[in-house]
């Protein structure tokens, strides 16, 4: 067995453990980069255990095509081989995955399906279904009018919010960023925003990337200054405008090597970043890996949506500001195995709620004001069938110390039920005040008693007919978690609805 060989067999094997001992970018095995293919365009899931890649062929023409490919990383770093995914993200001009839902579940692509596919509709998503990823749908971005062929996209980890490269008519360089918010209206991609003079030069600007953050911004570019023809560049934002950002800072060598670095990604806790790396426009693309250890103050949210009898269930997953209510993203739970997963900065709190036809929406509260470093958090949600004694916890309705005065974090989720209520003229609703075993019973009861009614008067006075509408106190006598333990008491102070006439 030749030395150059065993070299090549050790790399399969042990190559990608090396990324644990090493600081430097490390070249993925020889399974993931083939000797004869470009391998490019690196996309990770936000836990770090999928591996979304591009490989070329030759064409009909003999032009390079491009086709999806999906590798699984174990537990040991390494990678498990890959797999041409097909199917209906297979196509004859060429397709490649730009972005993956934070949920796992929801793919953002880039290609062409048909001969005839017109350039603004290049963009596609497909959603996981129990028989493999639905047909590509196009997303249309309204007033794209780009220039060109270069294009590139990435979609935020909230799935509302999309980066281009691209040149427009109001373009500096090249290429230049732009930055595109989902329209609910109108179903489409908001005419793009130019990102501004911070972040584009009047070189060429390409394959951005959104960290989990929401704030922190990856991209490559050809401005001068860098170790290579090509450097990935990090910016933070500095505020809701998408204008303002920090001085682009070059990653240096432990990304950045002469030749084209680009399209560096990172999994949400920001232990690994994934880069594409050719020495040359025309040489041969390769796939690098390099542990960063990013300080990352991101919740990775995840569990199980499933009915009362832990069947799991696909759903729709939506989480919103509790400050003002302010949907921010969304997910969908695996059709087959009901797991679902969000990312969610630090510095507020959260309601995350699934909802599905035929069953009572479910919410979840998250609070990451304090958070400060990367954390998974596991919350598992249950959705109970919409029929006579069903019971719905809110589980974000809030309520001042010891009081019955509705905090105003509460009243989204009193929205959903009036909302319910308003298309289901026929439901009538027991409302369930309970409390912890904290204080003397008589003073538990009136307390339940008092917050029940509080939830009444809310809905009442948005419009709910009261005959609708009773309450029930129940203190302390129920009790669904320990109340030795704060977390226990606090899952024990609740309002509960339950479904009296469907």
């Amino acid at each position: 067995m030749s030395l150059l060989f065993r070299i090549a067999i050790l790399l399969v094997l042990c190559g990608p453990a090396l990324v644990l001992a090493q600081s430097r970018p490390v070249k993925l095995p020889l399974s993931i980069n083939t000797p004869d293919r470009s391998e490019l365009l690196p996309v990770v899931s936000a836990d770090g255990k999928l591996l979304y890649f591009t490989r070329t062929r030759k064409g009909l023409d003999n032009s390079p095509v491009f086709d999806i490919w999906r590798s699984h990383v174990r537990g040991d770093s390494s990678f498990s081989p890959p797999e041409f995914v097909g199917g209906n993200l297979a196509s004859s001009y060429g397709i490649a995955v730009t972005s993956i839902a934070p949920d796992n579940n929801t793919l953002y692509l880039i290609g062409k399906l048909h001969e005839d596919s017109p350039p603004e509709d290049r963009v596609y998503v497909s959603h996981k279904t129990s028989n493999g990823w639905s047909i590509p749908e196009a997303q249309h971005i309204q007033n794209l009018n780009a220039h060109g062929i270069n294009t590139d996209y990435a979609f935020g980890p909230n799935q509302r919010t999309l980066l281009l490269a691209v040149e427009r008519d109001s373009t500096l360089g090249d290429r230049d960023l732009y930055v595109s918010f989902f329209n609910d209206s109108t179903q489409s991609w908001n005419t793009p925003l130019w990102l501004g003079p911070d972040i584009n030069s009047q070189w060429a600007e390409m394959t951005p990337y959104l960290a989990s953050d929401n704030k922190t911004l990856y991209f490559s570019s050809e401005r001068p200054g860098g170790l290579g023809e090509v450097d990935v560049y990090r910016s933070t934002r500095l505020d809701n405008s998408w204008q303002h950002w920090s001085k682009p800072e070059d990653l240096g060598p432990s990304v950045n090597r002469p030749g084209r670095t680009t399209f560096y990604v990172e999994d949400a806790s920001g232990k690994y970043a994934y880069f594409s790396w050719r020495r040359s426009v025309n040489d041969q693309s390769d796939i690098y890996r390099v542990r960063v250890e990013q300080k990352r103050a991101v919740a990775l949210v995840h569990g199980i949506v499933s009915d009362a009898k832990d069947k799991p269930l696909s759903a729709h997953i939506y989480y919103e500001r509790l400050s003002d209510g302010t949907t921010l993203g969304s997910a969908r739970s695996d059709p087959q195995t009901g797991e679902y997963q969000v990312t969610l900065p630090a510095g507020e709190s959260y309601a995350i709620h699934a909802e599905r036809d035929g069953y009572f929406p479910t919410s979840e509260h998250i609070d990451l004001t304090a958070l400060n470093d990367y954390q998974s958090l596991e919350r598992n949600l249950k959705l109970n069938r919409i029929e006579s004694g069903a019971a719905i916890t809110l589980k974000n309705v809030f309520f001042e110390t010891d009081r019955s005065v509705l905090l105003p974090a509460s009243f989204p989720e009193l929205d959903r039920v009036k909302e319910l209520l308003a298309s289901h003229p026929e439901y009538k609703l027991e409302v369930d005040g309970h409390t912890d075993n904290t204080g003397s019973e008589q003073h538990n009861l009136h307390l339940a008693k008092d917050r029940a009614d509080a939830v009444v008067s809310y809905l009442t006075q948005h419009g709910v007919d009261a005959k609708r509408l009773e309450t029930k106190s129940y203190g302390s006598s129920k009790p669904v978690a320990d109340n030795s333990t704060e977390e226990g008491r606090a899952q024990n102070r609740r309002v509960e609805l339950i479904l009296l006439q469907k």
